[in-house]
């Protein structure tokens, strides 16, 4: 977006102050003034060299809730990451602690957490469930010892097979949870297309930059699109589809990338989808193969604020609903308040706590009335905050799938 653009995205502003009373930060935080002052209000000033107290723009957790509230589409959430990097590029103080500016660094590096973390995954998970370990981190880093930090497994590599030309094919972008933390769900992913005549390709993509962007490493972000977007341009210059199974990556690629200076970013939008948005596509043409097995389940559906920011609305619920046998809760429960890296911090884990309690206790209530026994959504992130708030097990909704189909995963 030029300077031109923005300035008419500004303006569209028409200070109704919907997204302040949607906020899920600023309805339990009074402090954080509300995506309307920090965003559109504050960035008039801005404009003018009138440089206002960083700090604030810290505590929008970048759950694009404003965004997809807003009746004039006001890019509010893209405004105040962007004054977060003119306040970093300018030197301005927002306060925060060295430690603080350490764990930004530490958390936006996702990718790296991940490998170091999969090169002994026992040791990792052991190291990171003794309470002392995680005290440590609390006092040092300023990361919450009550955080539900997700554990490492064997990394995904993708399958290796020999690719044929005259087959379909489609590129998975795997994401740092599935790569490090649930390489399972991304075999999954990888054996439903394959059965619906797929050959998947898995480049050594790096991380999206999304956790990058939200702990305030801008310039490290774009690099890691620009990276991204060479290992993708051959397929995306092929017609080839890209296609997510994490709803964060997927905004990315849909919403950031497309904004880089580099070949492929004038086709990634239109070319990237979510797994599910992907596979009611092939429904709807008559491609899905609908050789569904009778799956007895009943489950809670979490809508990931992300999934609701790319306007697609839910195809993983309208897909399990196909299956004879399940049942699908779609909660609309509000955010669960991870937002990424945002609960991990100290200093926001009892917001981030607060934040989910709707949705928390409507899971806790419908489970003991049974209405359903488990939970589902597509973000990693969410599936570890719903299990950690409301002790109920949550999982991708590729798994109902895989079941449906009468696949299984050969370790």
């Amino acid at each position: 977006m030029n300077e031109q653009d923005r300035v008419k995205n500004l303006d569209a502003c028409i200070k109704c102050s919907a997204c302040t009373a949607q906020c899920p930060v600023a309805t339990v935080y009074p402090f954080f003034p509300g995506p309307k002052n920090v965003g559109p209000d504050a960035e008039r000033f801005r404009l003018e060299g009138i440089l206002m107290n960083a700090g604030c723009l810290n505590y929008c957790s970048n759950c694009k809730t404003c965004e997809i509230t807003c009746p004039s589409g006001v890019k509010i959430t893209e405004i105040i990451l962007r004054a977060r990097e003119k306040a970093k590029l300018a030197g301005q103080k927002d306060e925060a602690k060295f430690q603080h500016r350490v764990r930004d660094l530490v958390l936006g590096r996702a990718e790296y957490l991940g490998r170091l973390g999969t090169i002994w995954p026992a040791l990792t998970n052991g190291l990171l469930g003794v309470p002392l370990v995680r005290g440590l981190m609390e006092q040092t880093l300023g990361i919450s010892r009550q955080a539900p930090l997700p554990a490492y497994h064997r990394k995904f590599k993708g399958i290796k097979k020999t690719w044929h030309s005259a087959n379909k094919q489609v590129v998975f972008f795997p994401g740092c949870f599935v790569t490090y933390n649930d390489s399972l769900t991304g075999l999954a992913v990888v054996k439903v297309l394959e059965h619906n005549g797929y050959d998947v390709i898995v480049p050594a993509f790096h991380c999206c930059g999304v956790p990058l962007q939200a702990n305030a490493h801008f310039r490290e972000a774009r690099e890691n699109a620009r990276e991204n977007l060479s290992l993708m341009n051959p397929y995306l210059q092929a017609g080839i589809p890209i296609i997510t199974a994490c709803t964060s990556c997927g905004l990315a690629l849909k919403e950031e990338y497309p904004n880089i200076d580099a070949s492929g970013a004038e086709l990634i939008g239109q070319q990237s989808y979510d797994l599910f948005e992907f596979l009611w596509k092939l429904h709807e043409r008559g491609e899905l193969r609908e050789d569904f097995q009778e799956v007895l389940v009943s489950l809670g559906y979490h809508t990931p604020c992300h999934l609701k920011a790319q306007g697609i609305g839910t195809p993983s619920v309208r897909l399990l609903r196909m299956i004879p046998g399940v049942r699908v809760n779609n909660l609309d429960a509000g955010c669960c308040g991870l937002s990424g890296s945002y609960g991990y911090k100290h200093e926001k884990y009892e917001l981030a706590m607060q934040i989910g309690n709707p949705l928390f206790e409507r899971v806790q209530l419908c489970v003991s009335k049974g209405e359903f026994q488990s939970m589902t959504t597509e973000c990693g992130g969410c599936q570890v905050q719903i299990q950690h708030g409301s002790g109920v097990e949550t999982k991708h909704p590729i798994w109902v799938l895989m079941q449906a189909y009468g696949l299984a995963i050969n370790h």
